[in-house]
């Protein structure tokens, strides 16, 4: 089964609107799932104080609970400095939301992984600069 990581916005999604919890948990039963911690680090910030306890139960935990989180290599920093350099020099803005976005890419690829989003304009721009990189935009209609 291949690995897949999914970006922030699908979490949030998953975490906030009841049909995309049932699509995040659909995926989940068929495909073989990974946290990037940067994603971690993002839902935690974003988190609204009556969304912390389920969030941790059933977004966070899973994950850690079975040991299926990447976190960027310090290959993975260096990648992303320089394709973050490069995304300046076409015009990007260097924010914060794609720095992590970058993070997230490299840490996909890091372990072979699909990352499953729903940003194209930030994540086409990444791809084109790191081909690596191996996306789906939204769930895909059959993980495994």
């Amino acid at each position: 089964m291949k690995p897949f990581t999914l970006d922030s916005q699908m979490m949030i999604r998953a975490s906030r609107y009841e049909k995309e919890t049932e699509r995040f948990s659909e995926f989940l039963s068929v495909s073989r799932v990974f946290l990037c911690s940067v994603v971690a680090q993002e839902l935690l910030a974003g988190a609204r104080d009556d969304e912390m306890r389920r969030l941790h139960r059933q977004f966070l935990e899973p994950f850690e609970n079975v040991r299926r989180v990447v976190t960027p290599t310090h290959r993975g920093w260096r990648d992303a400095g320089l394709i973050l350099r490069a995304l300046r020099r076409h015009g990007f803005k260097a924010t914060p939301s794609l720095a992590n976005d970058v993070l997230i890419a490299v840490s996909a690829t890091e372990i072979g992984a699909t990352l499953v989003h729903d940003n194209s304009r930030d994540f086409s721009a990444i791809k084109r600069l790191y081909p690596r990189l191996k996306d789906t935009v939204g769930w895909p209609a059959k993980a495994a």
